[in-house]
């Protein structure tokens, strides 16, 4: 469940929030719902680099996340770095979701849960505990550089990176874009649309 701090940023999809962001700050299609009907989520990135193989520092950042943070995890996709019980205990302690550049296991668990969880799939076999790497450092996760104290929203279409700086702006074109599209019927939509296609092939045509 999304916390109170980051509710506003559910108002609003990643689609919402492409047109409020550079390309470069949403995450590679490859990171996706791990079960159907996920709800949108928000909230602070917390940021996990875990050595190939190895699964220690998620194990460790369940503890150290605040309440309201989503894990951002890089990692690799051959073993998984957490389970039902991690999961369980995460969302337990408050922390909203998982974002993982590789696989975890005990979906069913998971799922029925309702943990959110973004990632590039499941595979049974566990990570080892043996690489410790510090807590909070930067990460690439989804081709995305991600810094502790970005904000996270993801949904069905993706997920989304906002640099805490520019979080308040990103919001508020996001909200405007919403409700513009929300106040248009297609109609009007079809002959806005046609109008702007028909413009741009007769400029590029010349």
């Amino acid at each position: 469940m999304t916390h109170p701090t980051y509710a506003a940023f559910t108002t609003v999809s990643t689609c919402d929030l492409a047109d409020a962001l550079p390309r470069k700050q949403f995450m590679h299609h490859r990171i996706h719902a791990l079960w159907p009907d996920m709800p949108r989520f928000a909230g602070r990135a917390f940021t996990v680099k875990c050595a190939p193989g190895d699964h220690l520092m998620v194990h460790a950042a369940i503890y150290a996340a605040a309440p309201g943070d989503v894990l951002v995890i890089q990692a690799d996709a051959q073993f998984a770095v957490s389970g039902g019980n991690v999961c369980a205990i995460a969302q337990r302690r408050g922390v909203t979701a998982f974002v993982v550049d590789g696989v975890i296991r005990d979906i069913d668990e998971v799922k029925t849960a309702q943990f959110p969880v973004h990632g590039v799939g499941v595979c049974p076999k566990p990570g080892a505990k043996k690489v410790f790497d510090p807590l909070e450092q930067p990460v690439t996760v989804g081709d995305v550089l991600v810094h502790t104290g970005d904000i996270i929203v993801a949904d069905n279409d993706g997920v989304a990176v906002i640099p805490q700086s520019e979080s308040a702006t990103a919001l508020d074109i996001a909200q405007k874009r919403h409700a513009k599209d929300a106040g248009q019927t297609l109609d009007e939509w079809q002959t806005a649309h046609h109008a702007n296609v028909q413009a741009i092939l007769a400029t590029l045509s010349q």
